[in-house]
């Protein structure tokens, strides 16, 4: 006699990682050669910098560097925030007080800016509501390709999916804009789209 054994249900699925598994990892050096996100729970390899990306990070940088002076705020260039089960690399961090205060990977800040031009769509989509749902209030996009300023606050459904931001508003490259948390400290648009 022969017994049928019946299929199993699903598809196999990626591993989910937690954030404590890709931090050790990342220490033990597992992700060098490799430019990588951890997004709820799933590694995601980004695309490689080119050039018009390149030069947006390093102009805004410096003008960063010069609109938030050190002894108020923390300015930190694509190193990773800790968001529960995500490690996302924003382009660009701004925390409240002096770089010694803010040694650690933070959970919030007062303004997380990414430049896209390549990952318009992810950054606009997944990582809006990535951010809104850890309620950091506000979320800028240098949208290359636009040649704009998307300025992204108002979070609504903090801590869970499908999180987003209430409030989306477009500055032009001849435009300045000021972050909610540092009402004094204008930006240039045309300085971050490089």
């Amino acid at each position: 006699m022969s017994v049928v054994m019946p299929m199993p249900l699903g598809r196999p699925k990626p591993p989910h990682w937690t954030g404590e598994a890709f931090d050790r990892a990342t220490a033990a050096g597992v992700f060098d050669a490799h430019r990588v996100e951890l997004i709820e729970g799933q590694l995601l390899e980004m695309p490689a910098m080119n050039e018009p990306h390149a030069l947006a990070v390093q102009m805004g940088t410096y003008l960063l560097m010069k609109t938030f002076p050190p002894d108020r705020f923390t300015v930190r260039v694509q190193l990773p925030m800790a968001l529960g089960e995500s490690r996302p690399l924003p382009d660009f961090v701004i925390l409240n007080g002096p770089p010694a205060q803010n040694f650690r990977n933070p959970a919030t800040a007062m303004l997380v800016i990414e430049v896209s031009d390549t990952t318009l769509d992810y950054d606009q989509v997944d990582k809006g509501e990535l951010y809104a749902m850890h309620g950091l209030p506000e979320y800028w996009i240098v949208n290359l390709g636009a040649r704009c300023l998307e300025v992204r606050r108002k979070p609504q459904g903090v801590g869970h999916a499908g999180a987003r931001y209430d409030q989306i508003t477009i500055h032009a490259e001849g435009e300045t804009a000021a972050p909610l948390g540092a009402a004094d400290c204008k930006i240039a648009v045309g300085g971050l789209l490089g």
